[in-house]
């Protein structure tokens, strides 16, 4: 049987949220990144600085389905296996990889 909807009466503060990096910019200034390598970095990657938006999403996401009453295991499970697959698309397409402990390392 499928879960009743209670309501749309959901609002989270996004700082409740336990990942401190939020954008591709907090993510390179933690990797040491300079205001001026950033910008660089980011004009010159158009496409890496979309998976990694892509990649902080999802992780973002995951963190709140494990964290909601009433739903299924198996949707925090599959946001982490598309985070594993957005993670092995950045390194085999772009030979970039994503620092996954740096993000848990600015988590909680």
């Amino acid at each position: 049987m499928i879960r009743s909807y209670i309501g749309d009466g959901i609002k989270i503060d996004g700082r409740m949220i336990g990942y401190r990096i939020v954008t591709v910019s907090d993510y390179l200034e933690m990797k040491g990144l300079s205001d001026e390598e950033i910008e660089k970095f980011s004009d010159d990657n158009d496409e890496i600085c979309e998976l990694i938006t892509q990649i902080i999403a999802v992780k973002h996401s995951c963190w709140l389905l494990r964290r909601t009453s009433h739903s299924c295991g198996s949707l925090s499970n599959g946001m982490y296996q598309l985070k594993l697959k957005l993670i092995n698309e950045l390194k085999e397409k772009y030979e970039y990889d994503f620092d996954d402990e740096l993000m848990e390392e600015y988590c909680e």
